[in-house]
């Protein structure tokens, strides 16, 4: 094939798709944000609250805990316990499903003498009430019975 011809049938192609892939989106009359229309809306600031009520609420029920073991922080974490096997691959099982559904599950195990258990949790929160409002969803949505344990 002719080298001139060869160049030609080349710059064809190229002025071909850059016309099939530019031409409709400078040209439909939506322009660009239409096919990206959805805007992210971001608070301008978090809502969240300071760790000080975290302690006051806790500060009551630690007593005890302070005269007993004063170097522990009265600051504390929360999950939600949703299951516990004996085999690893069931609680990895339901992990993975938990987490499919969108819940920030994990497992926990635990050694002992007779042998591992392994505990799927979901959390952690230092909200209690946040966790106890997911346990009520968690039973209605997915008929499991969890439990508010202590983190970690």
């Amino acid at each position: 094939m002719d080298k001139k011809l060869r160049k030609r049938l080349i710059g064809a192609i190229v002025l071909a798709a850059f016309m099939v892939i530019l031409l409709p989106e400078w040209f439909d009359g939506s322009g660009h944000k239409s096919r990206y229309g959805e805007q992210v809306q971001m608070p301008e600031k978090a809502e969240l609250k300071p760790i000080a009520d975290y302690m006051a609420a806790r500060d009551s029920d630690d007593t005890i805990n302070r005269q007993i073991k004063p170097e522990e922080s009265s600051i504390h974490a929360w999950a939600l316990q949703v299951g516990s096997f004996s085999q690893k691959r069931n609680a990895e099982a339901m992990r993975d499903n938990l987490r499919a559904k969108g819940y920030a599950s994990y497992v926990d195990v635990q050694r002992s003498p007779e042998g591992d258990s392994y505990r799927v949790r979901i959390g952690p929160e230092l909200d209690q009430q946040q966790l106890e409002v997911l346990r009520e969803e968690i039973r209605r949505k997915e008929d499991i019975n969890g439990m508010v344990v202590q983190h970690p």
